[in-house]
């Protein structure tokens, strides 16, 4: 039997183009009309503001569910909030990770070729490769079979935006030949998940929002009074120092937070939390080790996370006091050195920081200066170096 897509767990799969031939050209203007719909429609909307997830029982047909996915961009969209798109993104991403767990092989292929994947099976290959996997527990090295073969064209198309700085998705790191780069399941279905996030978030910003339909609309103004009311939930509220307020005592050997003058890598990271985006892993392991690195506790480092679209503060919690030696083998990180931070693309500048080579060395060079020019400023006897951390 030949595979089919089941439209109510991915239907982002479904063409926008034959819902008009079926003479469908606005599904946000029939769900905001039918009261069922809309019913379910707001709940889909809360459940992604308040969990980042959908609920498998919050549609019953697959008609349902590719009318209400339709609406949802169209209200994404229609609200202007990059927040709540990329969390509409994510959700569905992690909505149809939960059925691909369960699905085989044909129809993982069958789902990333709607995807806009050339992929095939590399089972079928007289020689199939076999990626090597070395047993911790000291048992030699085991092979996973790799059973997709993905053209590097599309694989690169799905991983130059999240994953670029992850070395486990690097062409260097996996098996490439004759034009293919060749994964095992596992690897295949972390692709798909990410496709289907980028599809999401291609096909919003394709949308048109029917907003001459008064009911549409009112449902906009509900999803952004909504969205408000939970801005005031997530509030950042970590301490700033400003030039102006400048206290610390000069030998408690603790470092202020002073935004202005992190260096350019981890501004760029704190950009991409605080307008609601998704920093890749490595993004989000750096920022919160530098935080780590200069004197934040785990909740103040928190802080910084609350505002990204895919939030959840029991994991988030979890990640970050393993970072900040607190969990486990009670191991401090650090964050990467100036030159992995550009070999790993998250640094934006090409010419090298001053006061050092890493983040931290760099900020606390950035905060002696500042010191000593508010020092010269008001004539004040300050230890500079004792106040910037001993450097």
């Amino acid at each position: 039997m030949a595979p089919y897509i089941d439209y109510s767990k991915y239907p982002f799969v479904f063409p926008r183009e034959d819902l008009r031939e079926l003479y469908v050209d606005s599904p946000s203007a029939i769900v905001s009309q039918d009261e069922v719909l809309k019913g379910k429609l707001s709940v889909l909307v809360k459940q992604i503001i308040e969990g980042g997830e959908i609920s498998a029982d919050v549609c019953s047909s697959s008609e349902e569910c590719v009318l209400l996915y339709y609406a949802v961009l169209d209200i994404a969209k229609a609200t202007g909030d990059k927040w709540f798109q990329n969390r509409v993104a994510l959700a569905y991403s992690k909505h149809a990770s939960r059925y691909m767990e369960q699905e085989d092989s044909e129809k993982l292929l069958l789902l990333g070729r709607k995807l806009g994947l050339e992929v095939s099976s590399a089972l079928k290959e007289p020689s199939v490769p076999k990626l090597p996997v070395i047993s911790r527990s000291g048992k030699g090295v085991k092979f996973t079979p790799c059973e997709f073969a993905v053209s590097i064209t599309s694989y690169l198309k799905v991983v130059s935006k999240r994953l670029i700085h992850d070395q486990a998705y690097s062409l260097v790191n996996n098996i490439v030949s004759n034009g293919y780069v060749y994964l095992d399941h596992r690897t295949y279905q972390r692709i798909l998940e990410e496709a289907i996030l980028n599809r999401v978030l291609e096909e919003m910003e394709e949308s048109t929002p029917p907003l001459e339909v008064e009911e549409f609309v009112r449902l906009v103004a509900e999803t952004t009074r909504a969205l408000r009311e939970s801005r005031k939930e997530l509030a950042v509220s970590t301490n700033w120092v400003s030039r102006a307020r400048i206290s610390v005592e000069p030998r408690t050997g603790e470092l202020p937070v002073i935004e202005e003058l992190f260096p350019p890598c981890i501004t760029r990271i704190v950009e991409i939390t605080r307008s609601g985006g998704n920093p890749s892993h490595v993004e989000r392991f750096n920022l919160a080790a530098f935080l780590g690195s200069i004197g934040l506790d785990a909740d103040s480092v928190l802080e910084y996370f609350k505002s990204t679209a895919d939030f959840n503060e029991k994991i988030a919690r979890y990640q970050v006091e393993h970072i900040l030696g607190l969990r486990g083998g009670k191991k401090r990180y650090l964050p990467y050195s100036c030159e992995r931070m550009r070999a790993s693309g998250i640094c934006p500048v090409q010419e090298q920081c001053k006061g050092g080579r890493n983040p931290v060395a760099v900020y606390k060079y950035r905060v002696r200066r500042r010191f000593r020019s508010v020092q010269e400023e008001s004539g004040e006897n300050l230890d500079t170096d004792k106040a910037a951390g001993g450097i």
